[in-house]
């Protein structure tokens, strides 16, 4: 019995202590990978970058309201220790999140709205800013327009002038808040200012809802824009017309006489080439001319338009 007690307490000794080597060994190797864990994320690097002109895309009921007053833009800061998911985000293309204002429960009326961000990558971590925004949303309302043109003078210089000017469409139908709707006077297609009128101008031309002072108003207007139209009159002058003999002379004759049916003609085009030009020369052939005869023959100067383009000469030579 004294035996089997004394193996029995061995036993009991040596798993206590093979116990007790157990823990420090799995505390020792917790404390070993804990510290190189510290150092491990004290290396990473964070990476960081801001994003401008984000969309912020507005949810409400499109059908019943118009809301304006608003920038739909924002500026997007993300950072990330990923590099490669943080460049990914960067591209308009293959970023995963998008900027929402939520305002589907909203009534009428002026509200601040916050700006979240939605469905940004794992890993990646983002501000907007502004991080909310003021919107306005009034009942959906319509009303057809008529369409007038504007031309702003200043597009036109010195010397030139408006002839006409004309649109392929003559109303547009506004779609606005009601009270926006109340405040518009015209719908208004404008030549655009980046547009120099020194000549005739066609091109597309976006529609604009504009109150009494001209103040552009908030609307979605049907169709958005118009092709226009615009005649310019260039500066002109009258100079005249001086026939000059070209060709073969019949020695028969000692010269002509020239009957030029238009006696002066009407230049047009840029002040710089009009002002160089005091009469303009008119070549008259004489060969084979060997009694009266009338012909008729072009007219035209450099850089400039000359009307009429072509006159009649009565030539009449002269014996020796």
């Amino acid at each position: 019995m004294r035996q089997i007690k004394n193996f029995s307490y061995s036993k009991t000794f040596y798993i206590l202590v093979s116990l007790l080597f157990a823990l420090i060994l799995f505390f020792n190797a917790n404390s070993i990978q804990l510290k190189n864990s510290g150092k491990s994320t004290q290396n990473m690097q964070t990476y960081s970058v801001t994003l401008q002109d984000v969309p912020i895309q507005v949810k409400y009921d499109s059908d019943k309201y118009f809301i304006s007053g608003f920038d739909n833009l924002a500026t997007v800061y993300l950072s990330s220790y990923n590099q490669v998911r943080l460049d990914a985000e960067k591209s308009k293309d293959t970023r995963s999140f998008t900027l929402i204002a939520d305002l589907s429960n909203a009534k009428e009326g002026t509200m601040d709205v916050p700006v979240r961000i939605q469905e940004l990558a794992s890993g990646v971590n983002g501000q907007v800013d502004p991080s909310s925004i003021t919107i306005t949303i009034e009942k959906k309302s319509s009303k057809t327009f008529p369409i007038t043109t504007r031309v702003d003078e200043k597009l036109i210089p010195d010397g030139y002038k408006l002839s006409s000017v004309s649109i392929d469409k003559d109303k547009a139908t506004i779609i606005s808040g009601a009270d926006i709707i109340s405040k518009i006077d015209h719908v208004q297609a404008s030549v655009p200012s980046d547009v120099i009128l020194d000549d005739n101008y066609k091109g597309k031309v976006t529609l604009q809802a504009v109150d009494k002072a001209g103040k552009i108003l908030p609307a979605t207007i049907k169709p958005e824009s118009v092709n226009i139209d615009v005649k310019i009159k260039k500066p002109e002058k009258e100079v005249p017309l001086v026939g000059k003999i070209t060709g073969e002379v019949d020695g028969k004759f000692s010269g002509f006489n020239f009957d030029i049916e238009t006696k002066n003609v009407t230049i047009s085009g840029d002040p710089t080439y009009l002002n160089a030009i005091s009469q303009i020369s008119l070549p008259v052939d004489v060969t084979d001319v060997t009694k009266e005869k009338t012909i008729e023959i072009p007219v035209s100067a450099d850089n400039v338009l000359v009307e009429p383009s072509v006159v009649k000469v009565k030539v009449t030579p002269i014996k020796k």
